[in-house]
């Protein structure tokens, strides 16, 4: 049975209620998007009774469930969740790409109780150039085991934001910071501070910050996240850390980030690698980290990157790997890295301590300093 498009009307129910003043629900049940998504207006209070059904073709492109299609800036928008989702197509045709929720050029926006259901072919919820808002006690799935795929995708010029209590089950990165192409020339995302996460990711990251080549003087500074239980779940393919600044070279900055109390397993990954990879970031603190698993790699590789400071455990989870190379620095100044070496087991096996107040004009192989 081929459902109706409920896109016009339920459209038109949300303008009735935006010109009004009043919040609207979404109905219980399920209600398919085939033509575009919905676009919320200023001051909308959304109640996600029924599930948002992303079935559109390939020949609209890349659309939310529900986002700003105003073209313009908004602000004040509230979204709750009472039930419903926003689900993706089962089908997959060339072109099309299915996102869940889009807060995007908004500011003050709060997002609470929301839930995301696959196989959403493109972010599960996307926070894109907005500021000013606070996410809570979300469920983000976004099931298709494929790059674009991300859980919650902080993109271009984001301030000022808050959230806590949220689970991740992603096909690509499960939580990711990027700014990554034309739409985010010289932006700057800044204080973004989320807490008590489960960030699980099929076969890619877990977290991941990202410049590109094509973004001007991009700036990531200010990230702290706390609470964070991360894993690779599926592989062959993963990194549960990824801190990869490839804007360098025209002045793209990641700096002041901290990551605390995380545990983020290597898990179903099989490619030879780093559990955690940083290039070119400054003032990045991994505080009472623990970081499981490795294949033929190290727990942290770090390429030229200053004011690293590593604090926790690492697990190998593999018998009989060398422990000469647990931690490899290239080219980094001012780092000082104090870890506790433990078996698959947990027993604890030795530890590992390195400091430098200086800039390394080498690459460095840090292995057990005891066992």
């Amino acid at each position: 049975m081929a459902y109706p498009d409920m896109t016009a009307t339920l459209q038109a129910a949300l303008d009735d209620a935006a010109g009004s003043r009043l919040p609207f629900t979404i109905p219980p049940g399920g209600h398919r998007l085939a033509a575009t998504g919905l676009g919320y207006a200023s001051n909308a209070r959304i109640v996600v009774g029924g599930d948002l059904y992303n079935d559109h073709g390939p020949r609209v492109g890349t659309l939310y469930c529900l986002t700003n299609r105003s073209g313009k800036r908004l602000n004040n928008v509230t979204i709750v969740g009472a039930g419903g989702a926003f689900v993706g197509a089962a089908s997959d045709p060339a072109g099309a790409t299915r996102k869940g929720l889009g807060i995007v050029d908004t500011d003050g926006f709060t997002v609470i109780g929301v839930r995301t259901e696959g196989p959403l072919t493109g972010f599960a919820m996307e926070i894109k150039n907005a500021a000013g808002g606070h996410i809570n006690g979300l469920t983000l799935n976004s099931g298709v085991p494929r790059p674009g795929a991300d859980g919650l995708h902080f993109f271009g010029a984001c301030s000022k934001v808050t959230g806590s209590n949220i689970a991740v089950q992603s096909g690509d990165d499960a939580l990711s910071f990027t700014s990554e192409n034309q739409e985010s020339i010289d932006a700057v995302m800044d204080r973004i501070t989320l807490t008590t996460m489960t960030l699980n990711s099929a076969s890619f990251s877990c977290i991941k910050f990202y410049t590109s080549t094509t973004t001007g003087k991009a700036t990531i500074r200010n990230v702290t996240l706390t609470g964070i239980k991360g894993r690779i779940t599926q592989g062959p393919t993963g990194c549960p850390l990824m801190m990869q600044n490839n804007g360098v070279a025209q002045g793209c900055v990641i700096d002041r980030v901290t990551i605390a109390n995380a545990d983020l397993d290597f898990g179903a990954a099989t490619q030879d690698g780093p559990t955690a990879y940083l290039t070119d970031c400054s003032n990045v603190t991994l505080r009472n980290v623990t970081l499981r698993g490795r294949r033929n790699g190290q727990f942290i590789r770090a390429v030229r990157c200053s004011g690293l400071r590593v604090t926790g455990e690492v697990w190998d989870t593999i018998p009989g790997n060398p422990m000469n190379d647990l931690v490899q620095l290239e080219y980094c100044s001012d780092y000082d890295i104090d870890l506790i070496v433990r078996s698959a087991s947990g027993a604890r096996i030795g530890s590992l301590r390195v400091s430098n107040g200086g800039t390394d004009t080498a690459i460095r192989y840090i292995g057990m300093t005891d066992n």
